[in-house]
């Protein structure tokens, strides 16, 4: 950064830096603050004043000396060097670690704006509080980083977990001290109860209030009722899934058949004598 003096020799500054730091430079003819370069240089018989300001904090975390060099040069409006430069100054700074109010806790320190920063793990003005991810549940208190402290009634990683002092009956899930979560068509506190009041028949399951589900080859609402396909037309009745019970003289697996009609309606040739009519005997349930 170049800067001019106050005088009308307008002397020009330069500096290179050959240390890492951080500069802020400028040229002041006032009264110069701390951290300051003073050089007097006979300029064509005119005494001036250059005051170089450096200034760079103190980022490390611990005690210490500071230190580092720059190169000055003088020139005149054209260019050229003047006077006894380059000058090499050396500039040193003590640096005492800053004292946050109430102090840093967990590894973390104090910069030079007196904030505290944390390490990885750990937030808050103090670095008192930790980090869990994803963070503890119902009341936990995480105390290091991804470590919870669970209250009473409940565990896991993340307090997540409640205790139940009654197992959850029947595929519940204790989601609270004492507390169950039922499958659909159980209540109660251990889900021990159904909430059909007449049971379900023939496999089927309580899925709601007064609600079954039946398995395949039975309907109703509580699953007491068969189902024959594609039925059992109007001589039968459905006595089991797929299974027609016949009324008597008709047969046939949907009870379409009727016994003995290809004979009683066959031609008779003249003269012959029509015989007694005998069923076989045959069950009216077809399988």
């Amino acid at each position: 950064m170049a800067g001019r003096g106050a005088d009308p020799a307008s002397a020009l500054l330069i500096c290179s830096i050959l240390l890492p730091c951080l500069l802020l430079l400028r040229a002041d003819a006032g009264q110069p603050p701390e951290e300051s370069l003073y050089l007097w240089i006979d300029a064509h018989q005119a005494r001036v004043l250059i005051v170089v300001q450096v200034g760079f904090p103190c980022l490390g975390k611990q005690d210490g000396v500071a230190a580092f060099e720059v190169n000055v040069v003088v020139m005149n409006s054209e260019g050229n060097t003047i006077l006894q430069t380059p000058q090499n100054a050396i500039f040193f700074k003590t640096c005492q670690q800053a004292e946050c109010p109430g102090g840093c806790r967990n590894g973390g320190f104090c910069n030079e704006r007196r904030v505290c920063e944390c390490p990885d793990g750990f937030y808050g003005p103090h670095c008192e509080k930790a980090l869990c991810i994803p963070r503890c549940m119902n009341g936990g208190l995480c105390v290091t980083p991804g470590f919870c402290i669970c209250p009473p009634g409940f565990h896991g990683v993340h307090c997540d977990k409640a205790n139940c002092s009654a197992t959850c009956f029947n595929g519940g899930t204790c989601f609270y001290p004492g507390k169950c979560v039922c499958p659909p068509g159980l209540q109660g506190e251990r889900c021990e109860m159904s909430k059909c009041p007449q049971p379900c028949r023939n496999g089927g399951k309580c899925i709601g209030k007064s609600k079954c589900k039946c398995p395949k080859g039975y309907q109703g609402d509580l699953c007491s009722k068969p189902v024959c396909e594609p039925g059992c037309g109007a001589h039968g009745t459905c006595h089991e899934p797929n299974k027609c019970q016949c009324r008597e003289g008709w047969h046939g697996r949907h009870c379409n058949k009727r016994y003995g009609a290809s004979l009683m309606h066959a031609p008779r040739p003249a003269g012959a004598r029509q015989e007694e009519r005998r069923d076989p005997p045959e069950s009216n349930y077809i399988w």
